[in-house]
């Protein structure tokens, strides 16, 4: 189809599937699929986007200005999932180019769930309690186990799955605390500054987009102002962490339990000294991927790049503020 959409796809072979689905669709919409199946193909191509309508690719897939730069016809990148931390979002909106993704009421509820599972778990000490039954530990003189009800939680990051575990958690008997660069002052928490925040927590999770401005954020000094014995939770992304000064922390503080489901490298390196860590849950990136989240996946993945190509903003956009002149320039072509 010479005068087709070109349509620029980037996975790995986790994904393949799922985007076999997108890519499926999208040719049956007329769109030619310019397919990468991996990383290192795409970033190869110094042509791949040249001539590209859209990228759609996971949110860790490289996007810079010199990439979109090269790309004079480049509508939207777009990821089917939440996390966009590949793309430079400020030089896309500087550069008339929209991001969206795919936070589905799904994706972001599925998250929200997940989390609040780790954060029991971890309070109710699961694991040890597993260990004592297979005969792997002798049966504690005392529990180890602590109720979630009285305690504060704090969230870091106030988007789609905060504002989902605050409906979760609002009969629980729990304090609310988020931290936020913008804050929502009609959200049912109690809003604190990131360094109180850590300090007043009994639970932290972390919830926060990695971006230039979240990368290293809970660094040793700040993992520092953390209670003796607080719960670290993670299901974000694994830069924001400094793992090594966490990993230093943990061996210090006995009474803390720490919960990760992202890390700095993934998959997680055999040798990592995270997976030695006393009172850890660890999990490979996956424990909030649910049948029904990924089951909307390939039709709003699909939805953005149709919406876009008819010159309409889809429903998940990362930069808001591009879209009147990136309406301007692409509506009705």
């Amino acid at each position: 189809m010479p005068n087709a959409p070109r349509v620029v796809t980037v996975s790995r072979p986790v994904l393949w599937p799922l985007f076999d689905d997108i890519e499926a669709r999208l040719r049956s919409d007329g769109c030619e699929v310019a397919s990468y199946r991996t990383l290192d193909a795409f970033h190869a191509d110094a042509r791949a986007l040249v001539e590209a309508d859209v990228l759609l690719a996971a949110g860790d897939v490289s996007c810079t200005r010199a990439m979109m730069l090269e790309a004079p016809g480049l509508r939207a990148v777009i990821s089917p999932f939440i996390g966009t931390e590949g793309f430079d979002e400020t030089a896309a909106t500087e550069l008339g180019v929209l991001v969206a993704n795919g936070q589905t009421p799904e994706n972001a509820e599925s998250m929200a769930e997940a989390t609040i599972m780790l954060m029991l778990a971890a309070l109710y000490d699961l694991h040890g309690s597993e260990a004592v039954l297979r005969g792997t530990i002798p049966r504690p003189p005392k529990s180890r186990a602590f109720m979630l009800r009285g305690k504060t939680v704090g969230m870091l990051g106030y988007g789609a799955i905060a504002h989902a575990m605050t409906q979760r958690l609002g009969g629980w008997g729990v304090r609310l605390a988020a931290w936020s660069r913008t804050r929502d002052e009609t959200a049912p928490v109690e809003w604190m500054e990131l360094d109180a925040l850590l300090r007043n927590s009994d639970v932290i999770c972390v919830l926060l987009s990695l971006n230039a401005g979240t990368r290293g954020l809970l660094d040793d000094v700040r993992l520092r102002l953390l209670k003796s014995n607080a719960v670290l939770v993670n299901t974000a992304r694994g830069g924001i962490i400094d793992e090594d000064a966490l990993g230093a922390l943990a061996g210090e503080r006995p009474d803390m339990r720490i919960v990760l489901d992202t890390f700095a490298t993934e998959p997680l390196p055999a040798e990592s000294s995270l997976r030695g860590l006393p009172n850890t849950i660890l999990t490979p990136h996956m424990v909030g991927h649910t049948v029904e989240s990924h089951a909307v996946l390939p039709g709003v993945a699909c939805d953005a790049v149709m919406s876009v190509l008819r010159g309409e903003s889809p429903l998940y956009v990362r930069n808001p503020a591009v879209i009147p002149r990136w309406r301007q320039r692409w509506s009705g072509q």
